[in-house]
């Protein structure tokens, strides 16, 4: 055992003696090779030096000419294509900054280059010709109605051959260089090989030396390099990491390789660690570790946040080591954040699901209830109407409430079936012209008269959008998702309340806008919980708001949908009992003017006078209606339009109509019209308008002789509607109802019916009947198709098509129609009467051939409306 050791030991000492005896050697042949460097180096830079400021600084300069002269042959090149004035000045100011930049080179050329001078004085010559060329080319191309063909025939004529020339000169440069620069590189490659042999003789001895030494140390690293690498292979192939500390000074004195996968962070110092603990778990392990660890192991799951902001669980561990020099602390950090985010993820899953299956609950008892409360009235009306049937006043408000009570059973199945169209990815928009004005005009007088009748304040302001009011999008869907969100704003404010709308075109583009309608009130308000919650399907703020207001709570959801849908955004501000403020940004293309049907006033000749004390209004009325084909005068008094009215009907040409605002300072409206009525009598139409509510001084003005009134902001489609009637009333316009007994629009009409269902079959034959027109019923496609085709011209004025039915549907029945030959086959008017009422069945009913498309159940007022419009649309062809 003895002599092992002794054995051991002499090896040891051999091993330090040859380290230290080859460490001199290598010292020396060091020593050796860095004066031959130095020596070297010193003849090399002599001859660098010379190659680098000379053939290679000209062969460089050369090669930025060949650079600039070709960028300045592709901007001349691309004139041929984009030859307008503001490329011509662009491609001038290019030319002149190469022109600039092509000095540098140049002159350093002319410095350096060591051949015949005259290459380049020849050079420089060519250069000042083809800048001279480059400016006659820059005024040729400014010419007007240039081609591409005479562009490139002058290039080629005047500037390529120079550019060629330019860049064969260069290249002659470049070879002449090139030549000088291979003398001197042959010098210095015989001083490279001298060099290199040497250092192979030198680097080899000391590689000698080297793996000598090597070798010896080899025995001593092998031991531990195998501990090393088997203990950190140990550390990254494990998903825990660690840090070693002293236990007496607390300082780091190993990290795991896999620490800053796991912390996101290489820790240098414990600080770096504490920065991602909450306060109180930093607390807690520094007053371990202070401990010097206990006896049992500390162990606590903490959050941890990670230097890029991302928060992850681990588990901490900390471990007290004893049995070496100095106490060690190992502190063993364990990632569990999938474990955790896991375990939250069920947590919240399990969450949603119960809330979703409470908030479906509360809905279907809230929808039994507001189903039940209008068929309730529906069933209890009919009980009374039917015991008092000889009391017709009885009667008659009996059947009013089932009317009202109907229409809101009819709007909660519709706000069921949108809301199942949107989660099934069926809802389509249309892509229709329209005004933004008109829209918001009849959005206005709805919510109007709602805000009225509740006491509640309502006011309007449209911004930025001067005669540009044409876009092109889903405006029925727009009308609803501003609906909707003033249905909340009355529902919710009292009395006394204010709503506000505010329209603005918030942002502008080449080919759309961004519009953003704003609508403020002053009511409940909503909790920031409330606001989270208000656009999920069955949700409302809370659940005391369907016992107090009612409703489904799919209107917010539909509304942010639709929003979606039309790629817009909404967002919400409200506090409670501050109000609400809803902001929706909606992008519409831009229309044009033309994209609107043209106006029926074209041929009358009219022309109106607008009377009203402000002039902007004055100028703004008259050029709506030069829009609708009505040239306009106006005057600032009533006085001047009394006189005007009077002067022109003494000359013969009297005033189609007046336009007149209630109230003005010198007389108002009520008694300018008696004045013009004494005047003219009552074959001018005058209209009254006004930005207060009329309702106080209506029965005075048509007393007076106003024939219509006309509410402020003034819209093209406003002005266009109250302008027609009031001339239809007067005679001076074909009535679209003309000669049409008062509530009896249909009467004379002679109508062609299919429908397969008996008793809608009654129901709207008799409302067609009670509004005058004769109704034939047919039960299929097949034989409404069949009648048609026997019937003469004038047996029909219009067909109303079913679009589900037996033997032959809506749909095949109207191809069918339009594709005979028939003399009414594309002429006579087709209307869809069909419970299908979504956009996309009103598209497929247009697209099958038919003019309309009403919806099931059936409104008279608005059947009789399409159908006269159809009809009269349809004579005038």
């Amino acid at each position: 055992m003895q002599t092992g050791a002794n054995k051991k030991e002499r090896s040891v000492e051999r091993s330090q003696r040859m380290s230290i005896i080859s460490t001199v050697i290598l010292i020396l042949l060091m020593f050796s090779y860095l004066v031959m460097t130095i020596s070297s180096s010193a003849k090399l830079a002599a001859q660098t030096e010379i190659i680098s400021n000379h053939p290679f600084e000209v062969v460089i300069s050369a090669g930025n000419v060949k650079l600039y002269v070709s960028e300045m042959s592709l901007r001349t090149e691309r004139l041929k294509r984009h030859h307008n004035s503001e490329d011509v000045k662009i491609a001038g100011g290019k030319l002149k900054e190469l022109a600039v930049f092509l000095e540098e080179p140049v002159t350093q050329i002319e410095d350096l280059y060591l051949g015949d001078t005259e290459d380049v004085q020849a050079l420089k010559s060519t250069l000042a010709l083809l800048r001279t060329e480059q400016d006659s080319y820059l005024t040729f191309c400014g010419q007007q109605d240039l081609t591409e063909e005479e562009i490139e025939d002058y290039t080629q004529e005047h500037l390529q051959p120079l550019y060629d020339l330019a860049l064969q000169q260069t290249e002659n440069i470049i070879a002449s260089a090139q030549e000088k620069k291979v003398g001197y590189g042959v010098t210095a490659e015989k001083l490279r090989v001298t060099s290199m042999a040497a250092s192979a003789v030198l680097m080899g001895l000391m590689l000698i030396v080297l793996l000598v030494s090597q070798y010896v140390l080899y025995r001593q690293r092998k031991e531990l390099v195998y501990r090393s690498r088997l203990f950190d292979n140990l550390s990254l192939s494990i998903d825990d990491a660690f840090i070693i500390l002293d236990a007496d000074t607390g300082l780091i004195g190993y990290r795991g390789l896999n620490l800053e996968r796991i912390l996101g962070a290489g820790m240098p110092d414990m600080e770096e660690l504490y920065k991602g603990m909450s306060e109180e778990d930093a607390h807690l392990l520094q007053a371990e570790i202070k401990r010097a660890g206990s006896a049992a192991p500390f162990e606590k799951l903490v959050e941890y946040t990670r230097p890029d902001k991302e928060k992850y669980w681990m588990l901490i561990r900390v471990y007290r080591v004893d049995d070496l020099n100095t106490p060690q602390l190992i502190i063993v950090f364990s990632d569990r954040t999938e474990e955790v985010r896991s375990r939250q993820a069920l947590q919240e899953a399990m969450m949603t699901a119960e809330r979703a299956n409470r908030a479906k609950s509360e809905f279907l008892s809230r929808m039994s209830h507001e189903i039940r409360t209008p068929l309730n009235a529906i069933i209890g009306m009919t009980t009374i109407a039917a015991a008092a049937v000889k009391d017709p006043a009885r009667v008659e408000d009996c059947l009013s409430k089932i009317t009202f009570s109907s229409k809101h059973l009819l709007m909660l199945i519709n706000d069921v079936l949108d809301m199942s169209k949107i989660e099934s990815s069926k809802m389509v928009l249309q892509n229709e012209p329209f005004d933004i004005f008109e829209i918001v005009n009849g959005f206005v007088s709805t919510v109007y008269a709602q805000a009225k009748a509740k006491g509640i304040e309502f006011k309007e302001t449209m911004e930025g959008f001067g005669e540009d009011n044409i876009f092109i999008g889903d405006s029925l869907r727009l009308n609803q998702i501003l609906l909707n969100l003033s249905s909340n704003a009355v529902k919710f404010t009292s009395p006394g309340g204010s709503i506000r709308l505010e329209v603005t075109r918030h942002k502008s583009g080449n080919t759309s806008d961004i519009l953003r309608f704003i609508l403020s009130d002053t009511g409940i308000g909503m909790t920031k919980d409330a606001l989270g919650r208000i656009f999920q399907p069955f949700e409302q703020a809370d659940a005391s708001i369907a016992k107090r207001y009612g409703g489904t709570g799919l209107g917010m959801s539909i509304t942010s949908n639709l929003i979606t849908l039309m790629g817009g955004q909404i967002r919400i501000e409200s506090e409670p009992g501050r109000g609400t403020t809803c902001i929706v940004d909606l992008p519409f293309e831009k229309g044009k003017e033309s994209c609107l049907p043209e106006p029926e006033f074209a041929q009358q000749g009219l022309c109106a006078l607008v009377v009203d004390d402000e002039r902007q209004v004055c100028e703004q009325t008259a050029v709506l209606l030069e829009k609708i084909r009505i040239s306009a005068e106006w005057c600032l008094s009533g006085d001047e339009a009394v006189l005007r009215v009077k002067e022109r009907h003494r000359a013969g040409q009297d005033i189609d109509m007046c336009l007149i605002d209630w109230k003005m300072p010198d007389m108002d409206g009520v008694e300018v019209t008696r004045r013009i009525r004494r005047e003219v009598g009552n074959d001018v139409p005058i209209v009254m308008i006004s930005a207060y509510d009329v309702s106080e001084v209506e029965e005075e003005a048509r007393a007076a002789g106003v024939n219509g009134f006309l509410p402020k902001p003034l819209y093209r489609s406003s002005v266009y509607a109250v302008v027609r009637e009031a001339l239809e009333h007067k005679g001076h316009l074909p009535s679209e109802g003309a000669e049409k007994p008062a509530g009896r629009p249909l009467e004379g009409l002679r109508l062609l019916m299919a429908e397969d269902n008996e008793l809608n079959q009654e129901i709207a034959a008799e409302l067609l009947r009670m509004n005058g027109a004769q109704v034939e019923c047919v039960e299929d496609g097949q034989q409404a198709l069949d009648v048609f085709l026997a019937s003469k011209p004038g047996d029909y004025d219009a067909i109303l098509m079913d679009v589900q039915m037996p033997v032959m549907d809506g749909y095949k029945a109207t191809r069918c129609i339009r594709a005979s030959n028939h003399p009414l086959a594309r002429r006579i008017p087709i209307i869809a009467t069909t419970a299908n009422a979504f956009n996309d069945d009103i598209s497929a009913a247009l697209a099958a051939g038919m003019n309309a498309h009403v919806a099931k159940p059936l409104d008279a007022a608005q059947l009789c409306k399409t159908l006269t419009a159809c009809i009269y649309k349809n004579i005038l062809r």
